[in-house]
């Protein structure tokens, strides 16, 4: 019974260990999904919610260059002015890339007129409903701060610095492993002692009671006491 209750916590920790890994690898898939695509200038979306690096300062000081935004998709009938949206450009100069700037007007048509907060004047190019790719919720500091590691030194300085966090885990965990099983051989060892002690105050109490020699008692019953007797 007490074996059985030991197995329930260290089955409960795998299963706890085994969620975390998999939420971190989720994490970091993740991660490097919306990397790669705002690399290629692409826009990484994941069950209506988008992310994207924006790479001008048009929008300072409420969103700088740098900054990776969160874009919900929303209806184009429930947008109105004052709101940000990210959308497809149909501007020349940065035709087809994901822009994102403030509406400042709707239009009859269903299209919008929009506007960089550190712009002057608001963009020559109207944007269509269906070029919208979401409405601004947010930033995302974390894939910021990721970033600012893009250069190969600091790359490299993370990958060893994992490699030894890593090595550090593994040393830790056999560490604490074979503390584990020293304790359980400690506690099998004084499991024992108790029992041989046991077996000895059994065989005193059956000696002193029938003058049996101790060598002939047996604790687990009376035969070898009776066959004493008799003899």
């Amino acid at each position: 019974m007490t074996e059985n209750k030991g197995r329930v916590p260290r089955a409960a920790g795998k299963a706890v260990q085994i969620i975390l890994a998999a939420a971190l690898a989720a994490l970091v898939a993740l991660t490097v999904y919306i990397m790669v695509c705002n690399m290629r200038g692409e826009v990484a979306g994941v069950f209506g919610v988008s992310v994207v690096k924006v790479v001008t300062g048009s929008m300072e000081p409420s969103i700088h260059a740098g900054d990776y935004i969160v874009l919900k998709q929303t209806d184009p009938d429930e947008l109105r002015v004052g709101d940000v949206i990210c959308f497809y450009s149909r501007d020349s100069a940065i035709y087809g890339k994901p822009n994102t700037h403030r509406i400042v007007s709707v239009l009859d048509d269903g299209s919008f007129v929009t506007k960089g907060d550190a712009n002057p004047i608001s963009d020559s190019v109207t944007v269509p409903p269906e070029t919208i790719i979401g409405k601004y919720d947010g930033k995302v500091g974390f894939l910021r701060w990721i970033d600012s590691f893009s250069s190969v030194k600091k790359l490299i300085l993370i990958a060893v610095i994992v490699v030894l966090a890593a090595a550090a885990i593994y040393e830790v965990r056999t560490i604490a492993g074979i503390t584990s099983e020293y304790r359980e051989q400690r506690k099998e060892a004084e499991k024992q002692t108790l029992i041989r002690q046991a077996i000895e105050r059994e065989k005193h109490r059956l000696y002193e009671q029938g003058g049996v020699p101790i060598t002939d008692v047996d604790p687990g019953g009376s035969d070898n006491r009776q066959e004493a007797e008799k003899k």
